[in-house]
């Protein structure tokens, strides 16, 4: 009886780490973020301060320093640096997307717009 209480409390912890699989890190790379314009002005307004560069891992940089990000299936929480708490949700086009605290889409959308620029370039 014991052996089976202690293995159905295992089964029930090791659950929650499956859905770990859907952990992942997104490509190496510059990636633009901005909102979208007004049909008097300019179509987007790009925004230098919410764009970063995937540096390697789940690391990130931008103009305002250094930090690190999860992706979980298709949520981008940024959890330690200048973007902490920003979360991204991958949309039907393939954009990253804001997510607002109340699960609502912002207006705010980034998409990877080309390599990482080394020090040598």
């Amino acid at each position: 009886m014991m052996r089976t209480l202690v293995a159905a409390v295992f089964a029930l912890v090791a659950m929650p780490a499956a859905a770990s699989g859907d952990l992942a890190v997104l490509p190496l790379g510059r990636y633009g973020c901005w909102t979208a314009g007004v049909a008097t002005g300019p179509a987007v307004h790009s925004l230098p301060a919410r764009s970063f560069t995937i540096v390697r891992g789940s690391s990130y940089q931008n103009g305002e320093g250094r930090g690190t990000y999860l992706l979980a299936s298709d949520v981008l929480t940024f959890t330690r640096g200048p973007l902490k708490d920003m979360r991204l949700k991958r949309n039907r086009e393939g954009l990253w997307q804001e997510l607002a605290r109340d699960g609502e889409m912002g207006r705010l959308k980034c998409n990877r717009i080309g390599p990482a620029v080394t020090e040598r370039e």
